[in-house]
């Protein structure tokens, strides 16, 4: 670890005076990090290309004020319940909860402000830092005394882990995903569809008109959904296929292949302009593939430009939505004796370092 390298510096003050710190988690010149204790989010990831040229690949801002005000999921953890809800509400035994929608009449990513909009403490390691939030009873409409920990580690070999851990004294449901905008040619480039992307499933969650799953399970096979093979995203997004125009592109949760709870490959995208790649595994039986269908509003980004439809996408390894109203699905119930405990993987550029 003697190449690794961490540098905390002030990113600025909340309206409510929390102070934010921003983390540089570095592997030599070629591989860095940063983050922030706001949201527990990630403000970039530096990678080489195929000319040892860094480059930044997510989406995010230069400020403070930009995170709080701009797009909300920029290198976010979208929880307590990352998606959707049907009707903002579930059962525990006999015990109703209903949380205020925020769409349509559902729940989608825990309300307009959750995990992803408070300051965290934080714990510093060699080529780690763990960030922790402790939420009361009820806050968020979630029950359950909660400790939330997301822990972020960068390896030499140009690997980036993220672990969940929560606890309860309650039983409630969780469900947390790493929701980074990636655009592998960097964050200035204007679209992702020259990128060519695989994913390990033969099977896509069906959903209804309100996008919600409906707990039956829809065979890509023979459909542009079907993504087991490399496929360039701009020979794809724009069909004509219904799924795929309900959602406008790609935003559709995929099921993993062979799930038994332990870390499996989920896909990978490469950029074949620059050589940069990415392989993602995960512990989670899903994965939700979003193509940046909806505009990310008039904020500029870290370029100094507004980002553009399309011009980013994400991968986000989670538990299947709506999972507490459909008994079927893997369960996201946690308990006292049973804590959430999760990770994410990203590998970067494994053609170049094998």
């Amino acid at each position: 670890m003697e190449n690794m390298n961490i540098e905390v510096e002030n990113f600025g003050i909340t309206p409510s005076g929390l102070e934010v710190k921003l983390f540089s988690l570095c592997f030599e010149d070629i591989f860095k990090i940063k983050l922030i204790n706001y949201g527990a989010k990630v403000v970039s990831i530096i990678i080489p290309d195929k000319n040892n040229i860094p480059t930044d690949i997510v989406l995010g801002y230069n400020s403070l004020s930009d995170y709080i005000n701009g797009n909300r999921f920029f290198g976010s953890n979208p929880g307590p319940f990352a998606n959707r809800i049907k009707g903002a509400s579930f059962k525990i035994k006999d015990c109703e909860y209903r949380f205020e929608p925020n769409e349509n009449g559902n729940l989608l990513h825990s309300g307009n402000s959750a995990l992803e909009s408070v300051v965290w403490d934080y714990e510093v390691g060699k080529n780690y830092v763990n960030f922790i939030y402790k939420s009361a009873d009820g806050e968020f409409g979630f029950p359950g005394n909660k400790i939330f920990q997301i822990k972020y580690k960068i390896n030499p070999d140009l690997s980036f882990q993220i672990e969940y851990i929560v606890k309860t004294d309650k039983a409630t449901h969780i469900n947390l995903t790493h929701h980074s905008y990636f655009n592998l040619e960097g964050e200035q480039s204007k679209s992702i569809l020259e990128h060519f992307i695989k994913i390990n499933s033969s099977k896509i969650l069906e959903v209804d008109d309100e996008l919600i799953p409906t707990g039956k399970y829809i065979d890509v096979k023979d459909t542009p959904l079907d993504l087991r093979s490399e496929t360039k995203i701009g020979d794809r997004i724009f069909s004509k296929h219904e799924i795929l125009q309900k959602t406008l592109g790609f935003d559709q949760c995929y099921v993993i292949e062979n799930y038994n709870n332990e870390m499996t490959h989920c896909a990978s995208v490469i950029s074949k302009k620059n050589d940069c790649s990415m392989d993602i595994y995960s512990t989670m039986p899903g994965l939700q593939f979003y193509t940046d269908n909806y505009d990310n509003g008039e904020i500029k980004g870290k370029s100094g430009e507004i980002y553009p439809i399309n011009c980013a996408f994400c991968l986000e390894p989670q538990f299947f939505p709506n999972t507490p109203n459909i008994s079927e699905f893997p369960s996201t119930l946690v308990t006292p004796d049973k804590e959430f405990r999760h990770q994410i993987n990203y590998c970067f550029n494994k053609i170049q370092n094998k």
